[in-house]
């Protein structure tokens, strides 16, 4: 009697199975291992987590290897992976966490937005896969998204393209930041206030126009005082 295609897969040798699971990223991966313990033992092997370590920390193989530090009983590349993950996880809590208790009526001072990037300067190995999964949720504010945007392009120097496709990924693109500045002094003089109001999408921020906002939050309080006031988009369909 002929079997059934989810018999037929669940029945794949090893190798292939291991093979096929080695093309996926890590949350199918975990997808895949759950669907029958033949798929878990195959997604359990070292070497798919051993290729997912070394994409997303490369900077941390040579002190994190099971062969290098034998002494810390981790068993294999996916136990490594796990705990590597949730040290990214309370690392970037911690920023995140600063700037949820530095807002005021949804607005942050420039002062604690740019502690928020030094403060991801900060966290050893971090890469933009981290920020992904950490900052670049909808369950975060856009003035979190922003940061991680920021922190990519200007700090990990990754391609403002390849922002973009994240973003679209994890349907942030359209949210919308607003950067009102307070200018108060030129030189030493005090002026009267003049208020200016820029404001721009996140997908946006990844084009050439981009460049003059970024170049303003980079300019910080120096010459001015801003506050970003945050305003949500509503993509959902």
């Amino acid at each position: 009697m002929e079997l059934s295609p989810v018999g037929r897969w669940a029945d794949l040798p090893e190798d292939i199975a291991v093979a096929v699971a080695s093309c996926l990223q890590e949350a199918d991966v975990c997808a895949l291992g759950g669907c029958s313990r033949s798929w878990r033992r195959a997604c359990d092997a070292d070497c798919i987590w051993e290729r997912l370590f070394r994409c997303r920390w490369p900077s941390a193989v040579a002190s994190a290897s099971p062969v290098q530090v034998p002494q810390r009983r981790v068993k294999g590349w996916k136990a490594l992976y796990i705990s590597q993950h949730r040290r990214m996880a309370v690392a970037i809590s911690n920023v995140v966490e600063f700037v949820g208790s530095s807002l005021n009526n949804e607005s942050l001072e420039s002062e604690y937005y740019l502690k928020a990037i030094a403060d991801l300067a900060l966290i050893p190995d971090i890469g933009f896969l981290d920020v992904q999964f950490f900052l670049f949720s909808r369950n975060h504010s856009a003035i979190i998204n922003l940061i991680g945007l920021h922190y990519s392009i200007a700090s990990l120097h990754v391609l403002p393209t390849e922002v973009s496709k994240a973003l679209q990924a994890h349907r942030v693109a359209e949210r919308v930041v607003c950067v009102n500045l307070v200018i108060r002094w030129f030189y030493g003089f005090r002026l009267p206030d003049e208020y200016e109001c820029h404001r721009i999408s996140l997908g946006e921020l990844t084009v050439a126009e981009g460049a003059e906002f970024f170049a303003i939050l980079n300019r910080g309080a120096v010459h001015t005082v801003f506050l970003l006031r945050i305003s949500l988009v509503n993509v959902d369909k």
